[in-house]
């Protein structure tokens, strides 16, 4: 811009000014003299003055603006394009003036006002050059004004430029990014939700002529399939999917996207069925998904559902068939565990123990599974073997049970008692040992969980297992030197009483008697053996007289021990206790103090004396 033209600009001015001061003048200002025929034709030296200073001074600030690249120059330039447009509204050049307009505001960042002036040069005016080009920078408008936004606002002035764009490809279908404009605006308004009219505006783009190309004949396809799936029309979504998919060439990714979405729409119409009672044609529905889409991931659901509608159905020989060939088509889908607890199911009521059996196990060795869910998976899976004949591999259910099953101690108690009986069964004394061993840990540590019939167990077990020691001790031989055999002998003895102690203390009344008379006989037993020892072979005459006096003296305690032990048995006559062992220790006792038990009958004088 040369220096000439603001020199220009400001003689018209000042000439302008000065004849405002005249009472002619003064009547003339900027709006009435440009806006009204009267001031057209009284003053029209004045009004093509008044027109021509404008548009220059609005040009020299654009272009001045355009230099600096200030956005209050824009501004100026901005306003002056206002007072042009306001004052010359009906000016041939009015749509050019006002795409100017349109261009400061862009300039200086008010994109709002500029996509509205935009707007109004496209659409405000009869059709002109810059018609389609002003529409078309309207939406460049929306999208720059948009990037500052967010949330609410945000939304609503995507809206308005997704409208701008369907107005610009409706109102300017030759322009070359009109069908471009329209389909992306398809897609943003089914991405604002709006499925009615992202349906209306696909069909638009698929009515064009000449047709658009094949990618947005698929873009617009897809709308109108998924709309309609989201609508539930799920007939209508099928065949228009079949379409985008004929429409996707070479791409197989978008085809696999595709075939999934159709496959989707079969599945759903399974689901209807479903809904509407039918469950034999959703069965149908669901299997038919394999064949018009047999790769799709929906594939997976519909055999599922269709196995699971099989079983509703009772038809549990074709329900284990379509599960059989999910377990081998999908082996490791996420559904596997499902599938495995249907074909548990199936087996059972097809009276196949041995196969549910495996179901079951396959269901308690799967981690994913809740603890209850593996528990009471182990028991029917024990319970299935043994009803099959293979005791071994109940045998193995009952030992994972009790494996990863300490709780509730009542359950895994029951198990180790059958894992015991199984090993006595087959003369196994260790594994038998094991689990009487386990039995009292378990007891023992039960705390609040503890029961009677826990206790009871635990007690019995105890009792067995001080059995060994017992016989242990038994098979110890007093030999020369006694003191030194005898060291070992009252070693084995410990440890027999402490199995027996240890029984007798859990205070159940059978195993309690049983375990005071043992012990009772474990010291009649030593005092036995230490009569019969191994006398030194020196010994000889009144030497082995008085060692034979020495080892009566030393057994005697143990003889009183033992008729202690008894008495405290038999003492539990007087409580209504009178089993097997209360027996053979009134026995003892009339072979140890026959003066005082001898008699057949025990008397209430002689139950009350042993208090």
């Amino acid at each position: 811009m040369s220096r000439a033209i603001p020199t220009a600009i400001r003689r018209r001015t000042s000439r302008w000014r000065r004849s405002r001061r005249t009472p002619r003048a003064a009547s003339v200002s900027w709006s009435s003299t440009a806006s009204t025929s009267c001031g057209r034709a009284d003053h029209p030296r004045e009004v093509q003055e008044l027109k021509t200073n404008l548009k220059d001074v609005a040009t020299y600030f654009h272009a001045s603006a355009q230099k600096s690249k200030r956005i209050p120059d824009f501004q100026e330039a901005a306003r002056w394009y206002r007072d042009y447009l306001k004052s010359f509204p009906e000016d041939p050049d009015s749509a050019a003036t006002n795409y100017l307009l349109a261009e400061a505001l862009f300039e200086s960042h008010q994109f709002g006002d500029a996509a509205a002036e935009y707007e109004r040069t496209a659409y405000g005016y009869p059709r002109n050059d810059k018609s389609a080009t002003a529409a078309y920078a309207a939406l460049a408008s929306y999208q720059k004004g948009e990037e500052g936004l967010s949330g609410a606002e945000k939304e609503a002035w995507h809206k308005r430029a997704t409208d701008s764009g369907v107005k610009f490809a409706q109102t300017f279908p030759e322009h070359p990014d009109s069908a471009g404009v329209l389909t992306r605006a398809a897609e943003e308004i089914f991405a604002a939700g709006d499925r009615p009219r992202a349906i209306s505006v696909s069909e638009s783009i698929l009515a064009r002529q000449p047709p658009v190309d094949l990618a947005k004949q698929r873009i617009a396809w897809t709308i109108i399939a998924q709309s309609h799936f989201d609508q539930g029309e799920y007939d209508k979504a099928e065949p228009a999917f079949l379409q985008a998919r004929a429409l996707a060439g070479k791409d197989d990714k978008l085809r696999t996207d595709l075939t999934e979405r159709l496959a989707a729409s079969v599945y759903k119409e399974g689901e209807a069925k479903q809904k509407a009672g039918d469950a034999g044609g959703a069965v149908e529905d669901f299997l038919r998904v394999a064949r018009v889409a047999p790769e799709s991931k929906a594939r997976v659901n519909a055999q599922y559902d269709a196995a699971t509608g099989l079983l509703t159905l009772k038809q549990w020989d074709r329900a284990i068939g379509v599960l059989e060939d999910f377990r081998r088509q999908f082996p490791q889908h996420q559904l596997q565990p499902e599938v495995t607890r249907k074909l548990a199911v199936a087996y059972t009521e097809a009276n196949r123990p041995g196969e549910a059996a495996a179901e079951f196990e396959r269901i308690a060795a799967n981690p994913a599974e809740t603890h209850a869910v593996q528990r009471e998976a182990l028991m029917q899976s024990a319970d299935l073997y043994a009803k099959a004949g293979n005791s071994a591999r109940a045998m193995s259910m009952l030992e994972k049970f009790v494996g990863t099953n300490p709780t509730p101690v009542g359950d895994a108690e029951e198990a180790r008692q059958r894992l015991a009986d199984y090993a006595a069964q087959r003369g196994d004394a260790t594994g038998r040992d094991r689990w009487y061993q386990e039995i009292i840990r378990a007891d023992g540590e039960a705390g609040a969980q503890r029961t009677e019939r826990t206790h009871y167990l635990a007690a019995k077990a105890q009792l067995a297992l001080a059995q060994p020691a017992r016989d242990a001790f038994r098979a110890v031989r007093l030999t020369a030197p006694l003191k030194k055999s005898l060291v070992v002998k009252r070693d084995a003895l410990e440890r027999a009483m402490d199995g027996y102690k240890r029984a007798a203390g859990y205070q159940v009344a059978e195993v309690t008697t049983a375990a005071n008379y043992e012990m009772a006989e474990l010291y009649g037993t030593l005092a036995k053996d230490i009569m019969a020892s191994e006398r030194p072979a020196k010994l000889k005459g009144d030497a082995l007289e008085e060692y034979n006096s020495l080892l009566e003296e030393q057994v005697f305690p143990f003889e009183e021990e033992a008729i202690k032990a008894h008495e405290l048995n038999a003492a539990r006559a007087k409580d209504g206790v009178y089993d097997e062992w209360v027996r053979k220790s009134f026995e003892a006792l009339a072979r140890l103090k026959p003066a005082r038990y001898g008699k057949t009958e025990l008397t209430q004088d002689v139950v009350t004396s042993l208090e």
